[in-house]
């Protein structure tokens, strides 16, 4: 069995930007590939693009919380409200695309749980805990890809995903006790990661950057090293993007560059 065992420290160098819109844990939800950061209060989503070129807001009081936002594709926004099994697909201005509020109960599924977008062919991954399935629908919502019960297939006890992201041609899922899981741009499984305990999670490059209570590490999808990142002065790391790492400070979100 692998052992997976840290491999170094890298320093990192501290830069701070001031955004008062960020409430006192920040709200922060992450940023995308343009560097535009998103946060979230209740029912509201803001985006700040990169180098304060603008801010764009969309909420939908009906709705209630949003309980993600997949940005992987940032002129493609998808805004998921699990409490009641509706999305809403935007543009990079967070406007709502044709077809304005999307209903989970209307394309035949109750228990969808999470979603993530797919660039290849703008498509969307769901994970449905009825059917203990992903599916994949395209951009007219049609099911395209349906893997069956996982629970079966993978012979577990138990497969709770709380959280789903498409990169480098692959489907990565994490799940509570069972690590991150990962499927071909089938939906058929490869290989499981076996890191828990994680806050927050990307994946970029060869690389899935995570965060844990205490730490931001990194894990090699090649060589299957874990790198543990130092943090100055202790900060609670929030977030990792394009080698920066971001946590909140009252109403500040700061950044720390890696070398």
């Amino acid at each position: 069995m692998t052992e997976f065992l840290p491999k170094k420290f890298l320093a990192l160098m501290l830069l701070v930007i001031n955004v008062s819109l960020f409430s006192q844990n920040c709200g922060f939800l992450g940023t995308d590939i343009q560097g535009n950061s998103y946060s979230t209060l209740k029912n509201e989503i803001i985006k700040v693009s990169a180098n304060n070129a603008g801010t764009f807001r969309i909420s939908n009081k009906l709705l209630g919380d949003i309980h993600t936002i997949d940005v992987r594709n940032p002129m493609r926004p998808i805004l998921f409200y699990k409490d009641v099994q509706k999305m809403i697909i935007t543009d990079n201005t967070l406007s709502e695309q044709n077809q304005s509020v999307i209903s989970f109960e209307e394309l035949g599924m109750y228990q969808i749980t999470c979603v993530a977008s797919s660039k290849i062919d703008n498509g969307i991954w769901l994970y449905d805990q009825e059917l203990f399935q992903i599916v994949k629908v395209d951009q007219y919502l049609q099911k395209k890809i349906e893997t069956g019960n996982l629970m079966q297939i993978l012979n577990l006890k138990n497969l709770e995903p709380i959280k789903m992201i498409e990169a480098n041609g692959y489907l990565y899922m994490q799940c509570i006790n069972n690590g991150i899981l990962v499927f071909d741009i089938y939906g058929t499984y490869y290989k499981k990661i076996p890191i828990g305990d994680i806050s927050n999670w990307n994946v970029q490059n060869n690389q899935i950057y995570y965060t844990t209570d205490e730490f931001a590490k990194s894990f090699n999808l090649q060589t299957l090293e874990i790198t543990e990142l130092v943090i100055l002065d202790k900060k609670h790391p929030i977030w990792i993007e394009k080698s920066m790492v971001y946590f909140c400070e009252g109403s500040k979100i700061i950044q720390q560059a890696l070398k």
